[in-house]
């Protein structure tokens, strides 16, 4: 399975290259809308390891840098472990952060709280109920775990959305199977 999704992640970039190299982009009155001569990075930067690392997630930081969370095989303790990414700016890391036990793991989704700090929504094998549960890890501004939390049962429960609330608390969006009215279930 994870041959197949590399074969098409490189797929999806070899007709990016393509698309970048054909001639402008027209609207639908033939109007040039991008012209690909003028398309240059500003930067562009890579992470990882020997192993499969993948980011699901980005988001700019208050200091103008970015975060990014995913997961990592190349680093951590196990399988898949969540990984998290600071970078300055330009895009050259700070620091990084993995999270994980034996079984696999990952992060879907990171946002900066009012403290400075991260939360990161995913799912763990590791620890929890059983199976799969929605996993929340909630870090300080350098990345160091300060409590993680897990919601599930003994079925599939998993996390791809967070964000802060108003009163300091958090929301995550996800799916379950182990709660609601039948397979998955929005919760």
């Amino acid at each position: 399975m994870r041959n197949t999704a590399s074969k098409a992640i490189k797929c999806l970039l070899v007709m990016i290259i393509l698309l970048s190299l054909s001639a402008d982009m027209k609207n639908s009155k033939g109007e040039n809308i991008v012209n690909s001569a003028t398309l240059n990075d500003e930067w562009n930067r890579t992470f990882g390891g020997g192993d499969d690392d993948w980011a699901y997630f980005v988001q700019q930081t208050n200091d103008g840098g970015y975060v990014l969370v995913g997961l990592t095989q190349s680093f951590g303790a196990g399988n898949d472990d969540v990984w998290l990414i600071k970078t300055d700016a330009n895009g050259n890391e700070i620091w990084s952060k993995t999270f994980g036990g034996s079984k696999g793991e990952r992060g879907y989704c990171v946002r900066q709280t009012n403290d400075g700090g991260y939360i990161i929504a995913g799912y763990t094998m590791s620890f929890g109920a059983g199976g799969y549960d929605a996993w929340l890890i909630k870090t300080d501004a350098n990345g160091n775990e300060i409590w993680n939390k897990t919601f599930g049962k003994e079925r599939t429960d998993w996390g791809y959305s967070i964000q802060q609330t108003s009163d300091g608390g958090y929301i995550i969006a996800g799916y379950t199977m182990s709660f609601g009215a039948g397979k998955n279930d929005i919760c």
